[in-house]
């Protein structure tokens, strides 16, 4: 059995905004460091914090809480969290979840 698999976080400035790719699991034991990395992200972003989340194998309640948690930091700073591509698995547990309109913007529930 192969170990588990490692969060991949990269992020570019361009300008005033950021673009963070993320690829792998995100869950109980790796979405403390995501956290912390989008909010560092964040602390040098003044207007868009955009995250591409289609390299997402997994995405569990603890990932989900750490995108809760990052949207709230944004609306207080007032910078704009926009999603990216997704993955299958992340539109998924968006909508299980019912945070498909918190995140997907423009993408109704009922199709």
């Amino acid at each position: 059995m192969n170990g588990p698999v490692p969060l991949e976080l990269t992020a570019d400035h361009v300008g005033s905004s950021t673009v963070v790719q993320v690829a792998g699991e995100i869950d109980l034991a790796t979405a403390p460091a995501f956290e912390a990395f989008l909010r560092d992200q964040l602390a040098r972003t003044r207007a868009v914090l955009m995250v591409d989340l289609s390299g997402v194998d997994y995405l569990g309640s603890a990932g989900l809480r750490a995108l809760l948690a990052v949207r709230a930091e944004c609306d207080r700073r007032r910078v704009d969290l926009v999603l990216g591509e997704c993955s299958f698995i992340v539109r998924r547990a968006f909508e299980v979840s019912g945070l498909t309109g918190c995140f997907l913007r423009g993408e109704s529930e009922t199709g």
